[in-house]
């Protein structure tokens, strides 16, 4: 047995030995063999190139078919969406037309404002621009949303969306300063309404406001649009196509920031029409001031045309608070004032007229032939009819219809009542306008109330007659189931002092832009002759004169020495005497209202006048007085132009 050291493999000389190396250079040389020019290599290499040629080709053609789509099939579509980047269409608003009394002044103008707008396809993020406007603005995120989506609709998303109205001037800079941050963010400058006078003519005027969905739908389609400015009340509602004119349109060129470099296109608005108003603006002035307050109307009329000169309410507002931004709390305190200061008294309320009907009562009963101008009764203070005791004001003794209705003697018609039906008095108050609207250009005129058959019949239960004969005694003095409105009355007057029925109206003449002008009116549209004898109204209008004497008339606090004054006062009962008490006692809710209707002067009447004083207790107290001073105003002021 050998003996063998330790092993080292140079040395080692046995078959293990020799096959373990040759193993071993077997396995290098196989690795040497798989290099860069191997087959196997080279086939391998040009499969993955061939595969990323053909992914290459794939995207090129694809690019180029992309290219292809936009470029060709749909190059108008991005043609357009390329233009509106750097184009922009805008509606220009017409300046709202300008509105004039007779002698030229401006009672409805416009004055410069500034309105914040979106165009909707150039917001970068709609929620991060509404909310840095709502902290500019001093409102809350959720109601420029809800502005912006109510506005929106119908509006194509490359025009402006009016977001916020007549911003104060001292914003403007600081929302155009970020213009580039926020993009889609415009000023826009417009007019705004103004009324010079404030509160002179409110109620004629009424106010604008933005349009609503009711009205968008009823009114011209083609011509408003959501957040256009229209007419709400009054004149500026009535007569809104009139005086909001045409839009215009811009088409621009915008830079990034949003500026306009260049206008491509213009059609420029057509701004509303110039109205004057038949108002002489001094004299509605002194008739507010007259009613200042005081609950009431004054309507004055000019009898040979029908134009309103005066049409005065109180309490009143001032339009300028609808023109602008107004918060909710004042809107509530306007709508929820238990004095209704939005309500027309001339026209839209209506009150008993007491004694002023007596004058178409001595009408019918000189028409009838149951009186003439010098049929006499004698009044002892009152006198009992059909079973009840009715009181006159005092004891007249011995009258006849002139000194009747310049004294104001109830006995005298009470006794006429009784040989009068009230188809008689209906149908005569009927042919002097009451019981109907007068037709001048304003909404919701009352009507008023007139004991026809048809009226009894619906508002009575039903009972024998329906109506009792002792009703039409107090129907005679003006009293029971019979309501006017002071329009009314101021027209009755007119008429009984020409005997001819014109329409009363406002708009004297129209001007558009251009300077084309017309009358709004053809004199065919509003006269009607109501076949008064001359010998009947000339006893109605001495009895107005007397109703101005010294001492005796009711009306004398109207009187005035230098000129020629007609009238009648009348006191509307309220409540009894018996049921509330005496006069000075009651509560103001439970006194009488106050009432005088006028004509001037007697001979060649120029103008009619109806003054009301709501529970101002007697129309010769508190309505004369106030008719009085106006009637002679018109005739200074007359004065002083022809000087």
């Amino acid at each position: 047995m050998n003996t063998v050291g330790p092993w080292r493999p140079e040395a080692s000389n046995g078959s293990k030995g020799r096959r373990r190396g040759f193993i071993f250079r077997r396995n290098r040389s196989a690795s040497n063999d798989e290099t860069l020019e191997s087959p196997i290599v080279l086939s391998r290499l040009r499969r993955r190139v061939h595969l990323a040629e053909g992914f290459v080709l794939l995207m090129v053609t694809l690019l180029l078919l992309g290219f292809w789509r936009i470029q060709v099939i749909h190059a108008e579509h991005y043609r357009t969406l390329a233009d509106n980047n750097r184009h922009q269409n805008t509606i220009v608003r017409a300046p709202r037309g300008l509105v004039t009394d007779r002698k030229g002044f401006l009672l409805a103008a416009n004055r410069p404002a500034f309105n914040v707008a979106i165009v909707r396809e150039e917001l970068d993020d709609r929620d991060t621009t509404l909310r840095w406007l709502a902290d500019v603005l001093n409102v809350t995120p959720t109601i420029l949303h809800k502005r912006l989506d109510q506005r929106e609709q119908g509006i194509p998303i490359f025009q402006p969306v009016v977001i916020a109205d007549d911003i104060a001037p001292s914003l403007v800079p600081a929302i155009e300063a970020r213009s580039f941050e926020y993009p889609g963010v415009l000023i826009q400058p417009e007019h705004k309404r103004y009324y010079p006078k404030g509160t002179v003519a409110a109620h004629v005027m009424g106010y604008v406001g933005e349009i609503n969905a009711v009205q968008l739908a009823a009114w011209e389609r083609d011509r408003y649009r959501m957040g256009d400015i229209v007419g709400q009340l009054g004149l500026e509602r009535v007569h809104d196509s009139l005086l909001s004119g045409f839009a215009g349109a811009e088409e621009i060129i915008v830079n990034s920031a949003g500026r306009t470099i260049r206008v491509l296109n213009q059609i420029p608005p057509e701004p509303g029409n110039t109205l004057t108003l038949t108002l002489d603006g001094r004299l509605q002035e002194q008739a507010e001031a007259l009613l200042e307050g005081k609950k009431g109307a004054i309507v004055i009329l000019d009898v040979n045309t029908g134009g309103a000169l005066a049409l005065a309410s109180a309490p009143t507002f001032d339009p300028n608070m609808f023109a602008r931004r107004f918060s909710q709390a004042e809107w509530n305190a306007v709508t929820n004032d238990p004095a209704a200061p939005l309500q027309n008294r001339a026209l839209q309320s209506a009150y008993p007229p007491g004694s002023i009907f007596k004058l178409l009562v001595a009408v019918a009963g000189l028409e009838a032939g149951r009186i003439r101008p010098e049929t006499t009764v004698n009044c002892a203070g009152g006198g009992t009819y059909y079973g009840q005791y009715r009181s006159c004001n005092a004891i007249h003794g011995t009258v006849n219809l002139v000194t009747a209705i310049g004294r104001s003697c109830n006995v005298y018609f009470y006794e006429l009542g009784t040989k009068l039906s009230r188809e008689q008095l209906i149908e005569v108050a009927k042919r002097y306008g009451l019981g109907t609207e007068t037709g001048i250009d304003l909404l919701n005129e009352a009507p008023g109330i007139l004991p026809t058959n048809e009226w009894v019949a619906q508002a009575r239960p039903p009972r024998d007659g329906n109506w009792y004969l002792g009703e039409t005694i107090g129907l005679s003095i003006g009293q029971g189931p019979i309501t006017t409105t002071p329009l009314q009355l101021a027209h009755m007057a007119a008429t009984l002092a020409t005997g001819i029925k014109m329409k009363p109206y406002l708009i004297e003449k129209v001007e558009s832009s251009t300077g084309n002008s017309r009358s709004r009116y053809a004199p065919q549209d509003r006269v009607t002759e109501v076949d008064l004898h001359p010998d009947h109204r000339e006893a109605i209008l001495a009895g107005m004169r007397a109703a101005l004497e010294p001492v005796t008339g009711t009306g004398r606090r109207a009187a005035n020495p230098n000129y020629d004054f007609g009238g009648k006062t009348g006191t509307a009962q309220v409540a009894s005497a018996a049921a509330a008490g005496p006069e000075e006692e009651r509560p103001e809710a439970l006194r009488n209202h106050a009432w005088f209707v006028g004509i001037a002067p007697v001979e060649e009447p120029e103008i009619a006048i109806a003054v009301f004083i709501e529970h101002g207790v007697g129309g010769g107290v508190a309505a004369a007085p106030v008719a009085g001073q106006l009637m002679a105003a018109y005739f200074e002021a007359s004065e002083e132009t022809k000087r």
